[in-house]
Order: structure tokens, then C-alpha cells, then sequence
């Protein structure tokens, strides 16, 4: 006799188990219960911990962690009217320049007890004012922006929400939006000045200023153009190449350089990304470095010293940039008076990928006349 289904469990659907209660959320009276002490000392500990004795800190510690205690940041933000939270807007996280000075940034907050929101506009200005609006709407405390070239509807932003700004990697304040950071021209204008001193007088060019909101590197090309200019070298068109930040660009950039002015024996780029692109299609092409091309790049990031040969770059203190804007929006916050610019130190670093060129390429020396 074949099996048939019980008519009571045919149409029975599945029952769900019905979730447990939400337990309460644990409160800092809570932990200072537990710890046997007020809940004004579990504050001190979560905010002020250096000012508690060692064994009482430790002691608060364990039961913040034994009850899974955290801290309510909305009822603090309503309590302060603030939500201790910063903003910052960087054209990629793909170059390290930027990942760099973040991560300094995100730290040196984080001491005071600041999060941290990265967004990144991809060089582009629209989407910044996007990105800023975005931040904004979440009533973040203060703005890190990259560069001087923003839009007027992004410093109008600004200028309703009311709150601190700073931008970074450059050292002059435009717009009205203090600014830490190096002089990018001058920097340039000094690497050039060390080639024509090593006897070069045939240059290329490789440059990031695609995009119309890199005016970091746009000024790196000033000081590449400004230093040959002066010596009597000015460069031509067809001597620039334009890229955008890829090791790809790199290598084709060196490969257009090359193919219209092959005689070439000094190629400046404004980024380590684009140098180390332009070593690899030199290597490729059988172009020695430096006996036959000497190659400069801009940054200083951890590969430009691994590379073979080792890459003659300028190293700009990224970390410091990062430390400097959060020190400067945690005082802006707090009231204190502030600088509208800071000039930080850049530093040329002479490595293996520069050297003089082919003797047959140095300009004749000139006789002294009899004296």
C-alpha cells in the first residue's frame, strides 16, 4: 500500500522561530557599576586615559570589554553638537602619495578621537562637489581637500556649511581655503637645474595635467619650463607629453618623446608613477638608463628606491602633510587662532636613474680667452 501524506501536515507551511528580544543597550553606568566606580571615571578613561592611574584604567577596561560596552556617538553628537567626524576628498587612493598622507591623517585624528571619511573624485571637479556634498549631509566637522583648483560652487559649499577647511599638497592658500603642502615649481625648477648642471641640453617632458584640477602637477611643469626657459632651452610642443597618472602612460608618453625627438637625453616626468612607466619602456626599447637616458620622477614612493637603477625623484614628506591638516582642523575646531598657509620642505633624492649624458650629446667647453 503506497505511503500517502497525513491531510493535517499537506498545506502546513514552515513555522519561524520567533527572534529573541533585543537586549538593552549597555550604558556607562552599566561598566561603572561592574567596576565599582563612578560613571565620570569610565568617561575619563574612554576619553582621557593618560590622566588615570594604570591599575584603575586597566581595571575599567576589562569590564568595558566583558559587557561589549561602546560609546553612543549620536547621543554624544547631540550632547556636543558635534560629530567628531572629518571629511576628505583625494583625486585616487592608486597613488601612494595620497594613500600615504591618509593614513597619517586618519591617525593623528584618531587620537583625538576623530573618525575619518575618504571619498575620492578621480580628478574630477564635478564629482569633488558631489563627494563634498555627500559629506556634508553627513554632518561631518571639518574638510581635507588636495590642491588649489576647485570650483566656485565647492568654496560656496564651504562657505554655507560653515565648517574648518584645509587643502593640501600645496602650499599657498587661493580662494580663501588655507593650504599646507611644498612649492611644486620650485621643486621642478630645482631637478631641472641639477640636470643642466650634470651637461644635459636635450629634454622631454612627461606630464600629469590631463585633468584641469591637477594644478599640482601643472606647476611642476612650470618649474621644468621656467628652469630650461632661463638656460636658454625653452621646450617645444612636441617635447611635452600630456598624460594622466598610469604606469601604461608612462610608457607610452617615453615612446611618443622618443620617436619625435630621439636625441633625447633627459626626460623630467611630475610623478614617480609616470618615471617608473618610462623606465620600464626604456628597458623594453634596449634604452639604457642613465648611460643613454637619464629619467626623473615626483614623489618619492617606496618603489622609486627598489627600482633598477634606483629612481632620482623629489620626496615630498606626505605623512607630515597628513599630521599637519588634522592638527590644523582639531585647533580650528577647537577656536584656536590659525596660519592661513604652511610652506613644508620638499627634498631632492639623487639616485642611480640620472646621470651626465653621452659625452658626444655635452655642449662644448668654452676656451678661456689669454689672460
Amino acid at each position: 500500500m503506497p505511503l500517502t501524506e497525513r491531510p493535517d501536515r499537506m498545506d502546513k507551511k514552515p513555522t519561524i522561530e520567533p527572534k529573541g528580544r533585543q537586549q538593552p543597550r549597555v550604558k556607562i553606568e552599566d561598566v561603572a557599576r561592574k567596576a565599582n566606580v563612578s560613571p565620570a571615571t569610565v568617561s575619563r578613561v574612554l576619553n582621557h586615559p593618560e590622566i588615570v592611574r594604570p591599575e584603575l584604567r586597566d581595571k575599567v577596561m576589562r569590564h568595558i570589554t566583558d559587557l561589549s560596552y561602546t560609546r553612543d556617538s549620536a547621543a554624544r553628537a547631540l550632547k556636543s553638537g558635534r560629530m567628531r567626524t572629518i571629511g576628505v576628498i583625494v583625486p585616487t587612493l592608486a597613488l601612494g602619495i595620497f594613500a600615504e598622507g591618509v593614513e597619517a591623517l586618519q591617525n593623528r585624528l584618531s587620537e583625538s578621537g576623530y573618525t575619518l571619511f575618504i571619498a575620492n573624485s578621480q580628478y574630477d571637479q564635478r564629482r569633488e562637489l558631489q563627494e563634498l556634498q555627500s559629506l556634508i549631509e553627513r554632518g561631518i566637522d571639518g574638510i581635507v581637500l588636495v590642491g588649489g583648483s576647485h570650483g566656485r560652487e565647492l568654496r560656496a559649499l564651504i562657505e554655507q556649511a560653515g565648517v574648518p577647511v584645509i587643502t593640501t599638497y600645496v602650499s599657498k592658500a587661493v580662494g580663501g581655503i588655507p593650504a599646507i603642502g611644498i612649492d611644486n615649481e620650485r621643486a621642478t625648477r630645482e631637478m631641472t637645474e641639477y640636470l643642466l648642471r650634470l651637461g644635459h641640453i636635450r629634454f622631454g617632458a612627461i606630464a600629469n595635467v590631463v585633468a584641469a584640477s591637477n594644478d599640482r602637477s601643472r606647476a611642476r611643469l612650470e618649474g621644468i619650463q621656467r628652469a630650461l626657459s632661463d638656460a636658454g632651452l625653452p621646450l617645444r610642443p612636441t617635447q611635452i607629453i600630456k598624460a594622466d597618472y598610469s604606469l601604461a602612460q608612462g610608457r607610452s608618453a617615453l615612446r611618443q618623446l622618443l620617436t619625435d625627438h630621439p636625441d633625447t637625453t633627459a626626460v623630467i616626468c611630475t610623478t614617480d608613477t609616470l618615471a617608473i612607466g618610462a623606465m620600464a619602456e626604456a628597458r623594453k626599447i634596449g634604452v639604457a638608463v642613465p648611460a643613454t637616458l637619464s629619467i626623473t620622477g615626483f614623489d618619492d614612493v617606496e618603489l622609486a628606491a627598489q627600482m633598477d637603477p634606483p629612481l632620482t625623484t623629489v620626496s615630498v614628506p606626505a605623512a607630515e602633510i597628513g599630521r599637519g591638516a588634522a592638527d590644523y582642523l582639531i585647533n580650528a575646531i577647537a577656536g584656536s587662532p590659525l596660519p592661513r598657509s604652511v610652506l613644508l620642505p620638499y627634498r631632492l633624492v639623487m639616485r642611480s636613474s640620472t646621470g651626465p649624458p653621452r659625452s658626444s650629446e655635452r655642449p662644448p667647453r668654452r676656451r678661456r680667452s689669454p689672460g
